[in-house]
Formats: C-alpha cells, structure tokens, sequence
C-alpha cells in the first residue's frame, strides 16, 4: 500500500477520534460544535458545497478523504438522527445520496416518501457516537 495515501488517512481519522472523544469526554468546544452543526445544517439544507466546506473545517489537511466522510456518516447524531438520515428527513436527496454511499450496511436509514417539504430547525443539537 501506498504511504503517500496512508498517512493523511491515518491522520484524519486519528484526529477526528481524538477531538470527538474529548469532545464526548469533556462536552464540546464552542468551535467544534459549531463546525458539528455546520455539517448537520448543510446536509438538511441540502447543500453539497457547504457540506464539502463545512467536513473541511473539521479536518487537519486540506484533503478530504472517505474516511473522514465514514466517521461523520455513522458517529455524528443530529437532532437524535445519523447525518444521512438527517439529511433524508429534510429532504436533501443530494447530500443523502452522497452520504449514504458512507453509511454502514448495518446501520438503519429508514426511507419514507414525504410528500411536504420541512423547514430545517433552527436550533440543531449534535453528538458523537462510535461507529459500529
């Protein structure tokens, strides 16, 4: 394998389980939390861009990686909901499309077709969890 790909992955997980740990451990820094919730407003809003940007403040290198996509897919809770379910209850079919293909297979997104759009909450509470 590669080390010239290898390292920034190790690193990008590293650091992400590093600040989310202390993060669960000690309660959230006012700045990760809000680059958390930056991530879960982008992905209901249904911005890709944003949602890049936003995945970007959250990583040491200017490279995002799936790996980073993976941890934020299955660990980052929103309003009570994983990141891609999030996204899929407030309609944002492209953020769920891009985050879905990060979910694990066991975790369970339950699709329901919504006829009436929601508004996405203004107050948005966050959290991490180990990914199973």
């Amino acid at each position: 394998m590669n080390m010239n790909k290898v390292l920034p992955v190790s690193l990008t997980v590293l650091s992400l389980s590093v600040v989310c740990g202390t993060a669960m451990a000690e309660g959230y820094p006012k700045e990760l939390e809000k680059d958390l919730i930056s991530v879960c407003r982008n992905a209901a809003e249904d911005d890709r861009s944003g949602l890049r940007q936003a995945v970007r403040e959250l990583t040491p290198s200017s490279r995002i990686n799936t790996s980073t996509y993976k941890v934020l897919a299955n660990g980052l809770v929103c309003n009570g909901m994983q990141l891609a379910a999030f996204a899929r209850y407030y309609g944002a079919s492209d953020t769920y499309t891009l985050l879905e293909k990060y979910t694990y297979p066991n975790a369970i997104i339950e699709i329901r077709d919504v006829t009436a759009s929601r508004d996405v909450p203004v107050e948005i509470n966050v959290s991490m969890t180990t990914g199973k």
